[in-house]
């Protein structure tokens, strides 16, 4: 099983630690501790796509996938959400295969990243290389995974994922704390200074 991530930076949480939970917000909606994560699934092999929700079904609770096979539908979908239990909800996070019918991951993380797409992507692909991967990250991915079907592959997934998701509700959570708490500008009433990370 090979994961290769990049190292956490200070302001990225560990993956093997268990993450921080006390602000889970995403949104503009607020969220409990330990709130839902919604998974949209890039991949056109329906058996490798069956895999990957039945494993997050069967070992967490907080995760549920919608699967798509196509690099058009996966960008509508981030842009306008996908449908659990008759609503429509945000995409948390994006787990996509390298090789894709009408384009690739890497096309697919770039154009979510010109987009302002803050969404964490994971590749889980069954194009290993240094190559293939230095791209993937190039473009802005999160995490690179390569395919297999061991129970242990789809643990270190779905950790990443959660830690991914975790980590950037955090982030936004603190943003939106900073954004609230920021004095109003002296002679500007109503208007909000907004700190810059």
């Amino acid at each position: 099983m090979t994961d290769h991530t990049p190292p956490p930076s200070d302001a990225r949480a560990d993956p093997n630690g268990a993450p921080d939970r006390s602000e889970s917000l995403a949104d503009h909606s607020p969220r409990t501790d330990g709130g839902p994560i919604t998974v949209l699934q890039v991949e056109p092999d329906p058996r490798s796509a069956e895999l990957l929700e039945a494993f997050a079904a069967r070992l967490t609770d907080r995760v549920r996938v919608r699967t798509v096979d196509r690099f058009a539908d996966a960008l509508d979908a981030v842009e306008t959400g996908v449908e659990f239990d008759g609503e429509r909800v945000s995409v948390d996070c994006v787990v996509t295969e390298q090789r894709l019918p009408d384009g690739s991951g890497v096309d697919l993380t770039e154009r979510l990243r010109e987009a302002d797409r803050g969404v964490p992507v994971v590749f889980y692909t069954t194009c290993p290389g240094e190559e293939r991967e230095a791209a993937a990250f190039g473009a802005g991915a999160d995490a690179y995974f390569e395919k297999g079907s061991d129970r242990g592959r789809y643990d270190a997934i779905l950790d990443r994922i959660r830690a991914l998701v975790d980590e950037r509700r955090d982030r936004e959570g603190d943003a939106r704390a900073g954004v609230a708490s920021t004095p109003r500008a002296p002679g500007a009433p109503g208007e909000t200074l907004r700190s810059e990370e």
